[in-house]
């Protein structure tokens, strides 16, 4: 009885080993659903009146709603998801059939805010001229919620903020607005890449000099988006009381993709520890940094 309990459990481990290798690196298709945003139409009280009048006076800046750009905001995100290694974007609902497929997602959320703050910029030229101008600044939130497309489950639920202390101000309002709408695409990429990093495995050492290892082969090459300058952190892996346990040990940078499965990369530090593991056949594990 006992060994036909460790024989199925050892079928199982296998099991989920083959699952985890197959789905390596797998890609999301990720449907985008409109995001909402309620525009202020209610009267402000009395105390908010009052509040916004004591701000402007203390720093001299006002801020207005910018509500014709949502449509602008909505693209701005459907692009940074699109951007991502992992995600395979889809702008709208998906259909009944995609819903089905494995490994899919949907977005929805919030845009909390759309505005543009001002204020009156006043110098002296060379002839002690007063001069003034408006400037503005833009600002831009949203909140989105990455869903399981099975089960609805909410996954994370990231919020991005760009605010008046990321940008400069310009001469138009709608000109930082744009700025700042503009900005939001790289943030929710960066976002995503460090949130569903690339993995792979250094198999083999390359070249290396006296205790060093100088460059290295991984099982990462163009069929999993690898590409030149791609940066990947170099880890030993261990199984300490049935728990996987990494240690960074150094860092590496794709020189050349050289198949769909197969890159050859420049040792940028660690080169001494990769060298002796590699030599010691141990499992080095690679995760992407950008």
């Amino acid at each position: 009885m006992k060994k036909n309990m460790m024989f199925c459990l050892l079928s199982l481990l296998i099991a989920m080993g083959a699952e985890a290798q197959e789905v390596r690196n797998v890609v999301y298709t990720t449907g985008i659903n409109e995001l909402q945003y309620t525009r202020k139409e209610s009267k402000p009280t009395a105390g908010e009146v009052i509040g916004e009048v004591l701000s402007a006076l203390i720093t001299g800046e006002t801020t207005q709603d910018m509500d014709k750009y949502v449509d602008a905001v909505q693209a701005a995100v459907v692009k940074g998801i699109s951007q991502a290694r992992r995600i395979k974007a889809i702008d709208g609902q998906l259909t009944p059939e995609e819903k089905e497929q494995p490994h899919t997602w949907y977005v929805d959320g919030t845009i909390g805010s759309i505005s543009a703050t001002s204020k009156v910029d006043t110098w002296e030229d060379k002839d002690k001229k007063k001069h003034s101008r408006t400037v503005y600044k833009g600002l831009v939130s949203v909140t989105l919620h990455f869903k399981d497309a099975h089960t609805d489950e909410v996954l994370f639920s990231p919020s991005f903020s760009v605010n008046a202390s990321d940008l400069s101000w310009v001469e138009s309002a709608s000109g930082a607005v744009s700025n700042a709408i503009n900005s939001l695409p790289w943030r929710i990429t960066n976002y995503l890449n460090a949130k569903l990093p690339l993995s792979a495995n250094i198999i083999e050492g390359a070249r290396d000099k006296k205790d060093k290892q100088k460059e290295v082969y991984i099982d990462l090459g163009s069929a999993e988006g690898g590409f030149k300058g791609l940066h990947f952190d170099v880890f030993t892996v261990k199984t300490v009381a049935g728990r996987e346990a990494k240690k960074k040990i150094g860092r590496l940078k794709v020189t050349d993709v050289e198949g769909d499965d197969i890159s050859l990369c420049k040792v940028q530090s660690g080169g001494r520890d990769i060298k002796a593991a590699i030599d010691a056949g141990e499992q080095l594990l690679i995760i992407t940094t950008d």
